[in-house]
């Protein structure tokens, strides 16, 4: 059962996303006022445009996806509405990160390890009930999350043993990396349509919209975090049916 490692937790990152992410799509057009973004761009992560189109069509299949896998399992309990601003922000980060580090690997050589692939093969016999849209999905965010410490122990590696450290922990590893990513989004030109409410940098979720949620329905729908009973006031293209364990 896949959705529990995606819908469990924050927005906090852990995040990876597959070599086949992001739709990249240079688009024109009058962009949002105050902002460099044209309609249709999600994010723009050096080289790399992230749609919105893109971000929408993983945020749906995804759903639909979870919602079959649960549907599948005969003790996943009863479907929830789940607000979906909160998943959409988390995906987004997804993506933003896996072009991020796709272009930090370029720049070291590095490719991922056998570990990664070996993740990704066990995953498969989990998919075997969904269409392709759904499975691609599911590789995609899944993927993700194996991907980005795969790579980053890597590169990590690569920069403490530069340093002089050739003893260096796993753990040690990763964190040099992580800070490498960090590094590199603050150097390179990484903006992120206000829409979606990422603070890539601290990679969280923050509220950076520039439209007004008059009613309360409509601001526990765009909320961070869901309060217990709103979800099923709102409209279903803002939520997202999962089990009571995916929430």
């Amino acid at each position: 059962m896949f959705n529990g490692t995606v819908f469990n937790g924050g927005v906090r990152l852990q995040r990876v996303v597959p070599v086949l992410v992001t739709s990249v799509v240079l688009l024109t057009g009058c962009g949002v006022a105050g902002t460099q973004f044209h309609p249709g761009v999600a994010a723009q992560v050096g080289d790399d445009t992230i749609t919105t189109k893109h971000v929408d069509q993983v945020t749906t299949d995804f759903c639909s996806a979870a919602e079959a896998d649960a549907k599948a399992q005969p003790d996943a309990g009863a479907l929830e509405p789940q607000p979906l601003r909160p998943l959409v922000a988390r995906f987004t980060l997804d993506l933003i990160n896996q072009a991020a580090v796709e272009q930090l690997a370029d720049d070291y050589d590095v490719e991922p390890t056998s570990a990664y692939k070996s993740r990704l093969a066990q995953l498969e016999p989990q998919l075997t009930k969904l269409n392709d849209a759904q499975h691609d999905a599911v590789v995609e965010i899944l993927g993700a999350r194996y991907y980005l410490p795969d790579v980053l122990t890597t590169i990590g590696g690569i920069e403490l043993d530069e340093q002089g450290t050739s003893d260096a922990s796993d753990e040690d590893k990763l964190a040099a990396g992580q800070d490498l990513l960090k590094k590199w989004i603050a150097d390179h030109d990484v903006e992120v349509n206000p829409k979606y409410g990422i603070d890539v940098e601290n990679s969280q979720q923050v509220d950076t919209d520039l439209s007004y949620a008059a009613g309360q329905t409509a601001q526990d729908g765009i909320a961070t975090e869901a309060k217990p009973g709103y979800a099923g006031a709102l409209p279903d293209s803002q939520v997202c049916m999962l089990p009571p364990s995916a929430a």
